[in-house]
């Protein structure tokens, strides 16, 4: 089989769409499939065999994206040589366009992942409108509202979707998205995950080897409600005898953003216990999983949150404030606590912390439970599914042609 995947992100850009990619072509390709990668340009990526590079600029808007042409005359006449079965893409927007150009030019099935709520993000956007427009013309709403009405239509463009986990099947359904939807998480290679002695880890990061580590994996952004981990930190500070840090992996383009956080943290008079690592490569993330002792999470804007499957493989529970798309693989009170998002969040959330704190038969409960569950996520068995789906979608296809 023949797959063509088109992607507004890859390496050596870090998140969670580059790690479906990767664990995806990686498997299709074990399995003696062809796929071939068209993405932007970005500075500094590696040479990949059937990767293809599209022109780009940066994005304006979020620095650390690349924009592409829509179009390339090179990659039109090539595409036709590739004898595609199936285009897979993995954004609407520029390489999104050129991928469903491509498919309909050619009569080819055509699927989506819906990777991103693009609706959230649009704040990155219209922050950047001159006030009076802000204000007279473009309103924050009016901004969400277009994001929404791009993701709709382009879904209904497209042959099949992904989500991946039900919360996006709902969201989905609920724009009046009239597609099939299948529901297929993005999976983790568990060979990656090699357990590490919780010291060892912690030198190795440069980490405090006394007290006890919450961890937090993410990009610095507003959508991932960073500042309630650290009023969580300052709460712990006063209402706990327990040393806590935050450490808090990742990092944002924008340097401002890692410098209000930490002016935050100075704010609620918790800097000796905020610990900012910035970017880390995998296997260094891997290691934070393993030097921590509870993994922390307050974004409401996940469409699947894989880095909460990365601590369950790691063996660390997991609290997260309530979210469809973290409630797909976190059981209340068997692999983690999901904390209601209301006025009493914050005290509930301390509050959690601490008894995972002090029951240790709790403790290692949950964390036995956390790696049993990880087994969901294994992506050998998720990406076989998603090869049944291509398999049935291209049958059903050629039906279709062969008795129009």
């Amino acid at each position: 089989m023949n797959i063509a995947f088109f992607s507004d992100t890859y390496e050596p850009q870090k998140n969670g769409v580059v790690t479906a990619i990767k664990s995806q072509k990686k498997f299709l390709e074990n399995y003696k499939n062809k796929v071939y990668l068209f993405i932007p340009y970005i500075p500094n990526s590696p040479l990949e065999e059937n990767v293809y590079k599209l022109p780009s600029i940066v994005f304006p808007f979020q620095r650390e994206h690349r924009l592409a042409s829509p179009y390339s005359v090179k990659y039109d006449l090539l595409f036709k040589k590739l004898k595609i079965d199936l285009v897979h893409t993995h954004t609407p927007f520029s390489l999104g366009i050129f991928g469903w150009s491509q498919a309909k030019k050619r009569n080819l099935p055509l699927i989506h992942t819906f990777h991103t709520i693009f609706e959230e993000y649009a704040y990155y956007i219209w922050d950047h409108f001159p006030n009076i427009i802000k204000r007279k013309i473009i309103k924050e709403k009016r901004a969400r509202d277009i994001a929404t009405w791009i993701s709709k239509t382009y879904c209904e463009l497209c042959d099949l979707i992904i989500a991946p986990s039900t919360k996006v099947k709902k969201l989905l359904e609920n724009y009046g998205v009239e597609k099939p939807i299948e529901v297929l998480p993005n999976g983790l290679d568990l060979k990656d995950f090699k357990p590490i002695d919780k010291k060892t880890a912690r030198e190795r990061r440069g980490l405090p080897l006394e007290g006890i580590i919450l961890l937090f994996v993410g990009r610095l952004g507003k959508e991932k409600n960073i500042t309630f981990l650290l009023k969580v930190t300052r709460w712990l500070k006063n209402n706990s005898k327990y040393p806590y840090y935050l450490v808090i992996v990742g990092d944002n383009p924008d340097k401002r953003v890692k410098e209000g956080l930490k002016r935050e943290a100075e704010k609620y008079k918790i800097e000796d216990r905020v610990i900012f690592t910035g970017y880390l490569d995998y296997p260094q993330v891997i290691e934070c999983y393993y030097s921590s002792d509870i993994f922390v999470f307050s974004s409401l804007t996940e469409t699947q949150g894989m880095v909460v499957g990365e601590a369950l493989v790691s063996g660390v529970p997991v609290i997260a404030l309530e979210d469809l798309a973290i409630g797909d693989f976190i059981k209340n009170g068997e692999n983690g606590f999901l904390i209601p998002n209301n006025i009493h969040s914050l005290e509930e959330f301390g509050r959690k912390i601490i008894l995972l704190t002090e029951n240790k038969d709790l403790y290692n409960a949950i964390s036995q439970n956390a790696k049993k569950s990880a087994e969901n996520l294994n992506s050998e068995k998720l990406n076989k599914k998603l090869l049944e789906i291509y398999e049935k979608l291209i049958l059903d296809f050629k039906k279709e042609k062969k008795y129009a």
